[in-house]
């Protein structure tokens, strides 16, 4: 384990690698890669744009709707056993997905890997790294997402994994590949035990007055979920996951419609990941020094920009020039929201919290790329879908800037802090 071979280092820091690996392994090979077999499925089968669309659709839904359970899953028996699960249940569906005959069988692969991803990356990683960070978590979680920008610099060679195997072929490597690598990695990701040796965030001042170290606190979830700060986070969540999810399936897609070679296509993606880190990174840093709702909100609004200038690509050079606008805003996105979701309502429930945070992006999740889907098989082609997109994200705007922390229910619930944790939702 990274722990007994790096004894000097704060584990937090090595539960951050070893759960953002997992994210890049998985995020490479069954999100952004997917897009690179979106048409190779389409050319064998038949299937219309909008068919296959939904089938991907179905994966974010379903992840959605388990998300909830998974959250409870990991509050009760820990990040690690439902990381392993999770990772089985993605290669299943993977395999799966390379033996289908009918398009049923694709909406069932889509399902089972829809809740192994939920199961193995996303809430699991962001609740054992929350749980060793207070001071800083935005850091912490940026770092974390990184995984999430390395997963699409794979889209390149699973694309030519997929060239020179063909997608079934392609599919069956990477669902072993990923069940071995991502196993390794997940025996290092827990959650911080309570009265650890070291303390929290790795300084020995984080500390209440008295001298005692910090642990975890929360909110309940039933009066979280009630509060005026989740519904808002909620709703613009929901609009969130409606644009950047369509953008995410139909990058490639899109590309391919303007003549450019799958390889090319992928390297938008590729362009997107690396453009991404300035945002993920930025957004880590920000998120420890200012209100977190304040600089969310200024990530969506960059967001929102970029999708909308998706109508004007005819090139490729015009398309990684959009991707430096988009980028950086759905990078931020990533550490600042489960790090806005801690600030405000704990991590002793964070798992559930998280899931039902989760379930509402993929309610987002399952409208978007269906209705680009069906505005492309209407012959309207992509630009009222990326219109219809961009609106969406910029709606989270104003309810993320609306949602203040909730005051009173974090006085109550956590034990009094020093000044230096005396943070919580209001930045430095």
């Amino acid at each position: 384990m990274l722990r007994r071979l790096f004894p000097n280092v704060y584990e937090g820091w090595l539960v951050v690698v070893a759960a953002a690996s997992i994210t890049t392994f998985i995020g490479g090979a069954f999100f952004y890669g997917f897009g690179t077999v979106f048409n190779p499925i389409i050319d064998e089968f038949g299937w219309s744009v909008a068919a296959t669309s939904l089938a991907f659709s179905v994966r974010s839904e379903a992840g959605g709707i388990a998300a909830p359970v998974i959250g409870v899953a990991i509050d009760r028996l820990g990040p690690q056993r439902v990381l392993v699960g999770g990772l089985a249940l993605v290669s299943a569906g993977v395999l799966l997905t390379s033996y289908m005959e009918s398009i049923w069988q694709f909406y069932l692969a889509m399902i089972l890997i829809a809740l192994g991803i939920s199961s193995a990356s996303g809430p699991v990683g962001t609740v054992a790294a929350a749980s060793w960070f207070e001071v800083r978590r935005g850091r912490a979680l940026a770092v974390l997402s990184l995984g999430g920008a390395a997963a699409g610099v794979m889209t390149v060679p699973v694309a030519l994994l997929v060239d020179a195997l063909g997608w079934r072929g392609a599919l069956r490597v990477l669902a072993i590949v990923v069940l071995l690598a991502g196993s390794l990695a997940g025996i290092n990701v827990r959650s911080r035990p309570r009265g650890h040796r070291q303390p929290l965030d790795g300084i020995p001042a984080a500390a209440d007055d008295d001298g005692t170290r910090i642990d975890a606190w929360g909110i309940p979830v039933r009066r979280a979920i009630r509060t005026r700060a989740f519904v808002l986070l909620a709703l613009g969540l929901i609009a969130n996951g409606f644009g950047w999810t369509a953008l995410i399936v139909h990058q490639v897609p899109f590309m391919e419609s303007l003549g450019v070679s799958k390889a090319e296509a992928g390297s938008t993606v590729l362009a997107f990941a690396l453009a991404s880190v300035v945002g993920r990174l930025a957004g880590g840093w920000l998120a420890d020094r200012y209100e977190k709702r304040v600089v969310l909100a200024g990530a969506i609004a960059l967001m929102a920009l970029g999708i909308a200038l998706m109508p004007l690509v005819r090139t490729i050079e015009q398309s990684y020039l959009v991707m430096l606008v988009v980028a950086p805003g759905f990078g931020g996105t990533a550490p600042l929201r489960p790090a806005l979701l801690a600030d405000y309502f704990g991590t002793t429930s964070f798992g559930t919290i998280a899931g039902l945070s989760r379930l509402c992006v993929t309610i987002g999740s399952f409208g978007g790329p269906l209705t680009v889907g069906l505005l492309v098989d209407s012959g309207a082609g992509y630009t009222p879908g990326w219109l219809i997109s961009a609106v969406a994200v910029a709606a989270g705007i104003p309810l993320v800037l609306a949602a203040h922390p909730p005051s009173a229910l974090i006085d109550r619930y956590r034990r009094p802090a020093g000044p230096a944790l005396r943070r919580v939702g209001r930045g430095r």
